[in-house]
């Protein structure tokens, strides 16, 4: 039986504000007795009524709703840890808005206003490289905000993340160790700070080694655009290359493509940063810097119940390691 609150009243012979204040837990507030309070909740219960959520939200002025934005929710990183960061969440009694900026900018604006619109009460952000305005804006309006997998520069935030440019450093200095010495590197042509940082710690390492540096600078945004074919010339005008550092686990996967056209699967050695369940069951199996989703998830959620409890509580940063996953690829 579905029912309205002014059908409850009117059963009951009481006010519509009256059972409004009792479904919304006001009654003491609205000086309601308690005799009447108690056969307003059992004839709600007999019922089975169930308040709208949104006139809940309203009457509270929580949505136990979190908003979670990310760059792409369909891909091997975000995916998983999205379904983590709900996990957690669900166990604090909150729901999840996800959205996806797909790295656009103008998109990412216009993600975070309808997810305020829609009373979210905190937001967990992977941001895109240009938001500095929004976050900033964000927090002077003091909503809870945390964000995670790379950082805005010059912007104190609540952050969670992983050490791109130490676990970057051991993967390239892994292959130097093994006998490489022509290692290049592909990346996404991004400004994104873990981007950035794991392209520095190549070229570091390589500079440490008075090695040559090559990296290839590839897109994913442009769907007209063929990331493996790219890689698949670019290795061929570089025969001289003995071993790669992917930067991504995506642009990984266009690198095999490449990598196996030429017929060079055995002749490579290869590390990404950034695991994949389908590096495992490919053969050579491929070496991996591993990010601990998991525990950068808990940890973002933690970060978020604290903001909660306290808007004014200083921004925190948390770094957690990964970890070198050595497989057939780069032995």
């Amino acid at each position: 039986m579905s029912m309205s609150i002014s059908e409850i009243a009117k059963h009951l012979k009481v006010s519509k504000s009256t059972v409004s204040l009792v479904i919304n837990g006001k009654a003491e507030e609205g000086r309601i007795s308690k005799a009447s309070a108690q056969r307003i909740r059992d004839y709600i219960e007999e019922i089975g009524y169930k308040p709208n959520a949104l006139a809940k939200s309203l009457a509270t002025g929580k949505s136990r709703t979190i908003g979670l934005i990310v760059e792409n929710i369909g891909d091997s990183f975000f995916g998983p840890i999205a379904l983590h960061i709900e996990e957690y969440l669900r166990k604090h009694e909150y729901q999840v808005l996800y959205s996806s900026t797909m790295g656009d900018n103008k998109l990412a604006a216009e993600i975070v206003q309808t997810m305020l619109d829609k009373q979210v009460e905190g937001i967990i952000l992977a941001p895109t490289d240009a938001m500095h305005d929004e976050v900033e804006r964000m927090l002077k309006s003091k909503i809870p905000l945390i964000l995670f997998d790379r950082k805005i520069p010059n912007l104190q935030t609540n952050y969670v993340g992983t050490n791109n440019y130490e676990a970057s450093r051991l993967a390239v200095e892994h292959l130097l160790e093994r006998g490489y010495k022509k290692i290049g590197m592909v990346t996404i042509d991004s400004q994104q700070p873990q981007m950035q940082d794991r392209l520095r710690a190549y070229r570091d390492v390589l500079a440490e080694h008075d090695c040559k540096e090559q990296v290839l600078y590839t897109s994913f945004l442009d769907k007209t655009h063929d990331p493996a074919k790219e890689m698949t010339k670019w290795l061929k005008k570089n025969p001289h290359i003995d071993a790669l550092f992917f930067s991504t686990n995506y642009v990984c996967i266009a690198g095999l493509k490449a990598i196996r056209k030429l017929g060079q699967e055995h002749a490579l050695g290869v590390i990404t940063f950034d695991d994949l369940e389908v590096l495992e069951l490919i053969r050579p199996q491929i070496s991996c810097i591993r990010q601990p989703l998991e525990k950068i998830a808990q940890a973002a959620v933690q970060m978020l119940m604290e903001q909660l409890l306290d808007k004014d509580k200083p921004a925190t940063e948390k770094i957690i390691k990964s970890k070198i996953q050595i497989r057939e690829s780069s032995l």
